[in-house]
């Protein structure tokens, strides 16, 4: 059974909290995907964003609402095709297992 704890505060901050994992984990990914790039570096997307996901308290189940986060569509954050499929196939995955 699920509680909700009766002070208000504590429900604020924990979805606070929510939210600041989920932004560091798009905002971490991101960066590493982007300094790979840079530098012309070949990199496995499942291993980056699997340490990523363990490095901080990140639950499976928040998965499919930080990708929300991603900003795919916005052509200055010069997210390819292929990534924004492999980042998908991974959360599918791991919210699956």
């Amino acid at each position: 059974k699920l509680e909700v704890p009766l002070i208000r505060s504590y429900n604020n901050c924990m979805m606070n909290e929510k939210q600041d994992v989920m932004e560091d984990f798009v905002t971490g990914v991101s960066e590493m995907v982007s300094a790979y790039n840079e530098r012309g570096m070949s990199y496995d997307m499942d291993k980056l964003l699997g340490g990523a996901f363990h490095d901080i308290e990140m639950k499976a189940e928040w998965l499919p609402e930080a990708v929300n986060l991603f900003d795919f569509e916005d052509p200055d954050a010069g997210w390819t095709v292929f990534e924004k499929k492999m980042i998908m196939r991974w959360v599918a995955k791991t919210c699956l297992s």
